[in-house]
């Protein structure tokens, strides 16, 4: 896997840098940062949307079923001790056209997104700190 690189620029704002890509993530102006990007929190439910969007494209391929018309819509709730993300709720839209019979099936491709695996089956997190 490639290295992840995260670099403060300024207050709350960061740099989130993979492979040749840059991320700035900030938080919002009310919650402290400047609004230059996406929260972590936000990007992290965006990736579960592009997570799943692209395994149901694969399966749309697989099916020779058009999918350039996918859209997933999300939004999340926030809950305290611990602080944590409690529930998202996602509203996807298939293609036109996309066979009814095959809406079960799309229930169990979501189940193999590696963002979705995660989040329901947490990783061990090792950290380590250096001054």
């Amino acid at each position: 896997m490639d290295l992840i690189t995260v670099e403060q620029q300024d207050e709350q704002q960061f740099t989130v840098s993979i492979r040749q890509h840059c991320i700035t993530l900030d938080m919002s102006e009310s919650d402290g940062g400047r609004d230059a990007g996406p929260s972590p929190t936000e990007l992290l439910v965006g990736a579960l949307g592009s997570c799943l969007g692209m395994a149901v494209a694969r399966y749309c391929q697989t099916i020779n079923c058009p999918s350039g018309e996918i859209e997933l819509y999300l939004t999340y709730q926030l809950a305290d001790k611990p602080k944590r993300i409690e529930n998202i709720v996602i509203d996807m839209e298939l293609p036109e056209g996309f066979p009814p019979d095959r809406i079960s099936a799309v229930r169990k491709v979501v189940n193999s997104c590696p963002v979705h695996g995660t989040l329901t089956n947490p990783p061990k997190i090792d950290l380590e700190i250096e001054i």
